[in-house]
């Protein structure tokens, strides 16, 4: 679909909007209370067992969804730019979310409840907080869930509609008949699309394994006589939790396709390599979740072998084409490193390092020794702030800076790399050293030399916190120094004919 040229105040770039500042506030409301948490296990701040558990369940389950919210709003503006898609639909995908976030808020902060974003059965019915905040932080999750398939059904439909059905999005004719395809004059689907295709397709599989768990765990709510079995329903909380947390990167690898592009001046290319990996994405993101299982002696052993296969298969495919490309767009390019090229190329490290922590992880002798300890949060805190916030920070970031018609100060610049990375480098040691030397996870009170990590950990917290209240107060200066009517940046994200 030809895309046509639209002008600053469209509903698509509103959207975009509504999605990155709501889940960056969200976000950013999640550090502080990561922050806490951290600086209670150092013992510096005194908490109580069951309201550290309650903020631990809230931190948990609010990073997730801000940082999906965030992937969500980028990735859908940048599929607008070529396919026509409904606005007021996305938005009503937005508002569910957001009832759900609210809930979540409500069930921890003000009914205590503390069975963890995970919500393992049976724990979120024997715990000591009131009946009432179980249905509530259920219901939360239900609602967040229910949105995101709506946008996962809008993005799907608008894939398959725009790229001739699944043979045409995922590009099977451009792979195995080339000549023929280009004969014809047709185009594969732009790189972008294919993070879309898979958010869309593994995204509802997800979704509906989550109604599934979701309206079973609300019926035992209501019916305490109901029983589940805990295996099953530890199969599928994780099967969700985990393919829905993977997701997030890879609806973010879109920002890298168009983004690294941009700051590189260079064009990213649908190639062969990137399709046939992001059609092994699509199996092994639903593939690997069983290995948070290999301690459950009752799970069939043929689930936890094939699970450690599929979780050293998934970091090759688009993981390792999607870093060496965008290392290609860098070298020997006309860079400019700007705050926004900056944070994306640097969420790329926090990418492949956190990946590189999961991988270890998955290794079932490694397993053994790390998986109940802060090996865990380690990696996915990694995973999540050094790589998938600092792809948002960075699209944020260009987008702004294309827009601006000052630019950021090699001081300023400087600062805001030193502290953010700096303090964040600092931070996430503390959670790989305290795993190293076995220091339990989701404890309060955190056994010797817990502590004393926790201490260093809270001090590059603070630092990094500083770092990115530095990019806060520049984003703003940015933002204040628009050029008037400046396109996003010549040429691109251009968006298609839409609807209402």
């Amino acid at each position: 679909m030809q895309a046509t040229h639209s002008n600053n105040s469209s509903p698509g770039r509103g959207v975009m909007t509504l999605y990155l500042v709501s889940g960056l506030i969200i976000t950013a409301l999640m550090l502080l209370v990561g922050l806490t948490m951290r600086a209670a296990q150092a013992n510096w701040l005194p908490l109580p067992p069951d309201f550290f558990y309650a903020l631990l369940t809230l931190h948990g389950a609010g990073m997730i969804v801000a940082l999906a919210v965030c992937a969500m709003g980028a990735l859908w503006f940048l599929i607008r730019r070529h396919i026509e898609l409904s606005a007021s639909l996305v938005v009503l995908a937005w508002v569910l979310i957001m009832l759900g976030v609210v809930g979540v808020i409500v069930a921890t902060l003000v009914g205590r409840f503390g069975g963890l974003y995970t919500f393992l059965y049976p724990l979120p019915f024997d715990g000591s907080w009131p009946g009432w905040s179980t249905g509530v932080f259920l219901i939360g999750l239900v609602l967040v869930n229910v949105g995101w398939m709506i946008w996962c059904l809008q993005m799907l439909g608008a894939v398959l509609r725009a790229y001739g059905g699944l043979r045409g999005a995922l590009a099977w004719d451009y792979v195995w008949h080339r000549e023929e395809f280009q004969a014809a004059g047709r185009q594969p689907p732009p790189p972008e699309a294919f993070p879309a295709l898979v958010a869309g397709f593994d995204g509802l599989i997800a979704g509906m394994d989550a109604t599934l768990l979701g309206v079973s765990l609300l019926v035992r709510w209501l019916d305490p006589r109901v029983v589940i079995n805990p295996l099953w329903a530890k199969n599928l909380t994780y099967f969700w939790a985990h393919t829905f947390a993977n997701l997030i990167i890879y609806m973010l690898a879109a920002l890298i396709y168009v983004g690294m592009a941009h700051a590189t001046r260079r064009k990213y290319h649908t190639s062969t390599v990137l399709v046939i990996g992001w059609w092994s994405s699509m199996f092994f993101i639903l593939a690997n979740y069983s290995h948070h299982l290999y301690m459950d002696f009752v799970q069939p052993g043929f689930m936890q072998y094939f699970s450690e296969l599929s979780s050293y298969l998934t970091a090759v495919p688009v993981t390792a084409v999607t870093v060496f490309s965008a290392l290609m767009l860098v070298w020997r390019s006309r860079t400019r490193w700007t705050l926004g090229a900056i944070f994306l190329y640097a969420g790329l490290v926090g990418w492949v390092v956190g990946g590189i922590g999961a991988e270890i992880d998955a290794s079932i002798p490694f397993n053994l020794h790390l998986h109940n300890t802060l090996w865990v949060p380690a990696h996915f805190h990694t995973y999540l702030l050094g790589g998938c916030l600092l792809f948002v920070m960075g699209w944020v970031f260009l987008l702004l800076e294309s827009r601006s018609a000052r630019e950021t100060s090699g001081i300023m610049r400087g600062l805001v790399v030193a502290l953010s990375f700096g303090g964040m480098v600092v931070f996430l040691l503390g959670f790989y050293f305290g795993g190293a030397y076995g220091v339990p996870r989701r404890y309060a009170t955190e056994p010797a030399p817990g502590p004393f990590i926790a201490q260093f950990a809270t001090v590059g917290a603070v630092i990094m916190l500083i770092g990115f209240t530095l990019a806060f107060v520049e984003g703003l200066r940015l933002r204040w120094n628009r050029a008037v009517d400046q396109p996003l940046w010549p040429g691109e994200l251009k968006e298609a004919p839409h609807e209402g």
